[in-house]
């Protein structure tokens, strides 16, 4: 347990398809585990070990080190084989230098450049110091960058601005590779890339992961090297063991992968940005083979994870993947809830998948399935906006907590926000006002808030690069330019003091590592972290230049906050983006060199530069530049102007009063009771004073009641002769700063004998298949689950309207932070009056971490009839599989599922809930 004595609360003052009948096929994943190591969507050891600094590579879920063996100071050597980021240099010089822009001052420390060899030359050799702390005392400073003789370079005056670009494209080298590994994949042996290398995902992880790849092309990697980000894409595509066509990997993660999380579908997202970049054979082929992976992913993720009832997608939200670090502390052990859940940014990134399978279909000339897929992505969208978009407070909702508590959680979260502005889920204006009103720190914007107390800083309490990147795009988007200024800030400043572009940094304090005894960290921290690489490239190339390949031509339309280029920039009269790479492979890529001519900007500002004509080698141009007016090499010209629109405002935390920091700790409901014919809510405050917060009812996901204080409350809107099933949860905010706390575990009141309750037992199970046993602490059906086999059990209702079947179980197939054996079964209802099938519906079985750890399963939905009876029947079909099926996990050592398929759980009970 984490040790209570230790308040985290101080340590923020320190410096510290879519329509029935579209059949299923396979699913894979590529991801890491191990006993103790785990995936790259997994954790480290947890919140609960004591971390220490020498320990990391022991840790991480991905880790570079066997057991007992330092992970090594420096990368690897980079791939020989990787191209340069560019074709031809282009020298066109003539930019102002700014005076001072040597060196950016801090109160962690002070970062520097100076050169090796001539300032003035075509291509700059860079020494980067800085006297703040690093994570691990890497890379060593100072620091030497050398510009390649065929790449990018980025010329503004400013020589640490220049030099971080600099830095960028050389971590990019660093993380090509020939060759990748992982502990938890054949044993930690590497395993050979196609021609043209892969990309790894950073120092500690050495492996190719299906959201930080996806992300990190979609960032820019997929113009800075098609040929490389094709390999690492296509790397997460897999047929099952038996054969079949390709889906989408799931990376192993919480309670044994998808489809707990479901998430996978982020592939779309690097898919989307690298088909601009490729062409001939080479584009081709891979639109077929996304196609493909994507129409057969999309149709299961249909079936599986999609609740036609609600209209939108369970599952994890994407990257915040551990456990009690973003949901409640109840999740660590027990992840059905997650399963259960709906996410803000899982949903987006579906509606991204289910967008570019309807543009591929259409351009295949299949217009009937895409127009289906369409109308599913719109539908989609309205969902999104009528459970997560709160117009009231203005802000996006994180997510639902799961089936008996469907009310959107009063949190917000970084990445769902801005990938829903840039999806255009809101309109700009929306977007402009859930960014001003997220909460940010003054060294940067934590990826969700409010921050959760006593646990350790790793999603919790922290800043990931390649998420304010993100929030930094959709800024852009919104024309939010305060908050893009801030993003900037954030990226450039920890960049430079870190000598290295990292995976996150303790949000209050902008440091690599604070110490606070059980909750020190972040617990993991990798340099040249892949997408956060990948970031800073998004954040020159396409935020400020407005650099972005598309089918039809190149998108360009600079966008430069005037308040960044009077912090940064001030004095210099054109900014130039050389030879940044747009389209094609091999021999056969193209350059541009973008320069941007700045006018005077008299008292402005506020607001930002902006295009107002644009020049391709020295022709006028509209739109979209076609590529066919392109060369090998072509210079274009942008002429900014200044653009009077607002900066907008935005929210910024006092990190000193920590009750506008983190949210209360998580109530709980302690009774349901009848009173008077009404029922009586009772509940703990979760260890906060009762003068310090108020409470919030729920009630089958609504709000029913708020501003309460004391510890019940008096239900009288429902009465005892209700025949529907109440089910509770409650929120406590903070009356000083307004945070609130994660939803309770919700409460249903069942009957004051639990008579809506019917459980079903082994002795009354028809079975094919497993065998009746009584070990691991109750009767059960043992090693149950194998393709064939069925249990089921006669169910007759005694209410008509909704009922929720549920299996208690066992699965200690792996344990509950990662793995690949999450089981998923059928459950089908048959009114035997009729023969009808009036329900089919997906139960998940997480893993447990060991066997005689029992269960509730997540619910399936069915609607009966009093006084009829049905056959409930759970069994195996092919849409039901985990990710062990998949031959991509024929390689996987860490655990259960590697050697073969491994669908198994034990069964306890079967209960039948009237709702």
């Amino acid at each position: 347990m984490i040790a209570p004595e230790v308040d985290v609360r101080a340590s923020t003052s320190s410096p510290s398809l879519f329509t029935a009948g579209l059949l299923t096929v396979g699913l894979l994943t590529v991801g890491l585990l191990s006993l103790g190591l785990l995936g790259c969507g997994d954790e480290p050891a947890g919140p609960d070990a004591a971390i220490a600094l020498d320990a990391i590579a022991l840790d991480a879920s991905r880790d570079d080190a066997s057991p007992g063996e330092d992970a090594p100071d420096a990368p690897p050597a980079p791939d020989a084989s990787a191209p340069t980021d560019a074709g031809a240099t282009r020298c066109l010089g003539g930019v102002d230098h700014v005076e001072g822009s040597d060196a950016l001052d801090d109160p962690r420390g002070r970062a520097s450049v100076t050169f090796e060899g001539d300032r003035d030359a075509c291509r700059r050799t860079y020494v980067l110091a800085t006297t703040a702390p690093r994570r691990d005392e890497l890379p060593a400073t100072p620091r030497r960058v050398a510009e390649a003789e065929e790449g990018s370079a980025l010329r503004t005056g400013h020589d640490l601005f220049d030099a971080l670009f600099a830095l960028a494209l050389d971590e990019a080298r660093e993380d090509s590779v020939a060759s990748i590994e992982d502990w938890g994949f054949d044993e930690g042996r590497p395993m050979t890339c196609p021609s043209g290398g892969c990309f790894e995902t950073g120092r500690l992880w050495r492996y190719v992961w299906t959201r930080d790849t996806s992300y990190a092309v979609d960032l820019g990697l997929g113009a800075l090297d098609p040929q490389r980000a094709l390999n690492s894409m296509l790397f997460k595509l897999s047929e099952r063991r038996g054969g079949g066509g390709e889906e989408l990997v799931q990376d192993t993660g919480t309670g044994g992968s998808y489809p707990v999380s479901t998430d996978r579908v982020v592939w779309a997202l690097g898919a989307s940005a690298l088909l601009p970049s490729l062409e001939g054979e080479a584009r081709a082929s891979f639109a077929d083979r996304a196609y493909g992976a994507l129409l057969r992913t999309t149709r299961r993720d249909r079936d599986v994870a999609f609740d036609e009832a609600r209209g939108l997608y369970r599952g994890e939200t994407s990257f915040l993947d551990w456990r009690e670090q973003s949901y409640p502390a109840s999740t660590a052990d027990d992840t059905a809830a997650i399963a259960e859940s709906e996410a803000l940014s899982t949903n987006v990134l579906h509606l991204h998948a289910l967008r570019l399978t309807a543009r591929l279909a259409r351009a295949r000339g299949e217009a009937a399935l895409a127009s289906a897929v369409e109308a599913a992505a719109d539908a989609l969208v309205a969902r999104i906006r009528e459970v997560f978009w709160d117009d009231a407070r203005g802000e996006l909702r994180a997510f639902t907590p799961g089936e008996l508590d469907r009310a959107a959680v009063t949190r917000v979260d970084l990445l769902g926000t801005s990938l829903a502005i840039l999806e255009g889920v809101v309109t700009p204006e929306e977007g402009r006002r859930a960014l001003s009103r997220y909460p940010h720190f003054e060294r940067g914007a934590p990826v969700f808030a409010p921050e959760q107390q006593y646990t350790a800083i790793y999603h919790n309490r922290a800043e990931w690069p390649f998420v304010t990147a993100y929030e930094l795009l959709a800024a852009r988007e919104a024309r939010a330019y305060e908050v893009m200024t801030h993003a900037a800030r954030t990226l450039v400043r920890s960049a430079a003091l870190s000598l290295s572009n990292l995976e996150n940094f303790e949000v209050p304090s902008g440091l690599p590592y604070v110490e606070d005894g059980a909750y020190s960290g972040p617990v993991v921290n990798s340099q040249r972290q892949l997408w956060s690489v990948a970031g800073y490239l998004a954040f020159v190339t396409r935020g400020l230049f407005g650099v972005r390949p598309t089918d039809e031509g190149l998108e360009l339309d600079p966008r430069v906050p005037v308040a960044l280029y009077r912090e940064h920039l001030d004095g210099a009269s054109r900014l130039t983006l050389e030879a940044w790479p747009v389209r094609g492979t091999g021999g056969e890529r193209r350059a541009v060199s973008v320069i941007l001519e700045v006018p005077e900007l008299a008292g402005a500002t506020s607001g930002a530069l902006v295009p107002s004509e644009v020049r391709v080698d020295g022709a006028r141009v509209e739109g979209p530049i076609p590529w066919a007016s392109l060369g090998a090499e072509s210079r274009i010209e942008v002429t900014l102007r200044v653009s009077a629109s607002e900066a907008g405002t935005m929210n910024v935390v006092d990190p000193s009063d920590w009750r506008a920091v983190y949210g209360p700790r998580t109530p709980a409901i302690t009774a349901l009771s009848v009173e008077g014919g009404h029922l009586r809510v009772g509940f703990d405050l979760g260890g906060e004073s009762a003068d310090d917060v108020r409470v919030s009812v729920y009630r089958d996901g609504a709000r029913i009641a708020s501003d309460l204080d004391g510890t019940s409350y008096l239900d009288a809107s429902w009465d005892a002769g209700s025949a529907r099933t109440p089910c509770y949860a409650i929120e406590t905010c903070f009356v000083a700063s307004g945070t609130c706390s994660q939803h309770s575990a919700p409460a249903c009141f069942w009957g004051a004998s639990l008579e809506r309750a019917t459980s079903y037992y082994p002795a009354s199970f028809a079975l094919a298949g497993g065998v009746l046993a009584s070990d691991h602490g109750r009767p059960h059906v043992g090693s149950w689950g194998d393709p064939g086999h069925l249990l089921s059990i006669t169910h007759t209702a005694a209410q008509s309207g909704e009922h929720l079947i549920q299996l208690v179980y066992g699965n200690g197939a792996g344990p509950v932070s990662t793995g690949i054996t999450a089981v998923t079964k059928r459950v089908l209802v048959e009114d035997l009056g009729t023969g009808d099938v009036v329900a089919s519906g997906v139960v998940v079985m997480p893993q447990l971490g060991d066997w005689d750890r029992w269960a509730r399963s997540t619910f399936a939905r069915a609607t009966l009839e009093a006084g009829h009876s049905y056959r409930v029947t759970i069994t195996s079909d092919d849409a039901t599989v985990n990710m062990s099926s998949f031959e991509h996990f024929a390689r996987y050592t860490a655990g259960t599922g590697g050697d073969a398929p491994f669908a198994r759980v034990n069964v306890s009970e079967l209960v039948v809930l009237a709702r």
